[in-house]
């Protein structure tokens, strides 16, 4: 597995990394406790440090991040602000500052500030194209974003922001990796919204969508895509498990045969790896992470020898997975910490030495990038 895992990384994130030596690695972590972003450096064993100038102010209770592709940029959205912090990324040594305006005008509003809709809750970059994408919590809509690709700007797209639908209350977003689909998770309405992104980074909402997943009272939370943009996963706190969705070339959702699949309790946060070979889910209630393998022609999830695994700490909220699939990042809520393992070649976890490591803050954001 790790073969394919490293053979894929250099065509597929080689805007992050590459195949080459010499990188850093840097682990950002946000909450909505301090207004900070919270940076860390890696060494190989894939212990944290904070990093020289460890916090970054940023605006009104923080509640996601997302990084560009070129990893030159950060965004945070700002849960009580209604707004986007962008922050430039030291390349050396991957310190976040406001970007350097060289215009002689000076502005009405900070020049790294971009208005959102209500309660920005989650955002995601695109890969594929220069677009950005929050979800509005409050709201009930999604905010589209042209990217400057020089200095990180914002541009609102036209049309901006798209309903989901009425009394959405949407949680989590994702984009599929071709660039194609865009997917919203809202726990209240028991619904996954899927819209079509077209050339300009306009949405189209796909015939019958916002769709009605899981069983009665299922609470969808959090969705995640894998490489190939075939399959989509979603949480469901509710009956402890991990829904799979097959995605049309309409953007329709069908089951994947075997889904629901069994996770641990209260499963709220899902990581897959850039490859789409594994998929992780953090378990709030049970502190712990399971792992699947994903088969690649079906989408269905085999669990992983010895899952779950304990954190070490209580209420896992979010996961991430680095750029070479060694190391998952688990942020947890409840004792204000950052969890790391090591990933084997076989998908199981073991923790790092010194894991978890504290944050000043209760993570609900994790961002892994390699300079």
């Amino acid at each position: 597995m790790k073969v394919r895992v490293i053979a894929a990384l250099c065509v597929l994130i080689a805007v992050f990394a590459g195949c080459a030596s010499g990188h850093k690695q840097f682990t950002y972590v946000v909450g909505s406790g301090t207004n900070e972003v919270f940076g860390f450096t890696h060494n190989s064993d894939g212990t944290l440090k904070a990093m020289g100038v460890p916090n970054f102010a940023v605006g009104s209770l923080p509640s996601a991040m997302a990084a560009h592709p070129s990893g030159d940029f950060m965004y945070i959205t700002n849960f009580g602000g209604n707004n986007i912090t962008l922050l430039d990324v030291n390349k050396s040594n991957g310190e976040l500052s406001v970007p350097v305006s060289s215009s002689i005008v000076v502005p009405v509003a900070p020049p790294n500030i971009f208005p959102a809709g209500s309660g920005p809750i989650a955002i995601v970059a695109s890969s594929a194209g220069p677009f950005l994408y929050a979800v509005n919590q409050g709201s009930g809509d999604v905010s589209a974003f042209v990217i400057d690709p020089g200095a990180g700007g914002l541009g609102t797209i036209l049309g901006s922001p798209y309903v989901i639908t009425a009394g959405a209350h949407p949680t989590s977003i994702a984009i599929s990796a071709k660039g194609d689909f865009l997917f919203t998770a809202d726990p209240v309405l028991a619904k996954v919204g899927v819209f079509a992104i077209a050339s300009d980074g306009k949405l189209t909402q796909a015939a019958g969508s916002p769709f009605t997943v899981g069983g009665a009272g299922a609470t969808p939370n959090f969705v995640a895509t894998e490489h190939s943009g075939r399959f989509i996963y979603v949480t469901d706190p509710a009956h402890n498990v991990v829904l799979g969705f097959a995605v049309q070339g309409a953007g329709t959702l069908t089951p994947i045969a075997g889904s629901p699949f069994a996770a641990g309790a209260a499963p709220s946060t899902l990581a897959v790896d850039p490859q789409g070979a594994l998929l992780y889910a953090g378990n709030t209630t049970s502190n712990n992470v399971s792992a699947y393998v994903i088969d690649a022609t079906s989408g269905a999830l085999g669990p992983i020898t010895g899952s779950p695994f304990a954190t070490g700490g209580s209420g896992p909220s979010f996961l991430a997975v680095d750029a070479n699939t060694d190391f998952l990042y688990v942020g947890e809520k409840v004792t204000n910490d950052v969890a790391v393992f090591a990933i084997s070649s076989k998908g199981t976890l073991a923790p790092v030495k010194g894991s978890p490591f504290n944050v000043a803050t209760p993570p609900s954001w994790i961002v892994s990038l390699k300079r």
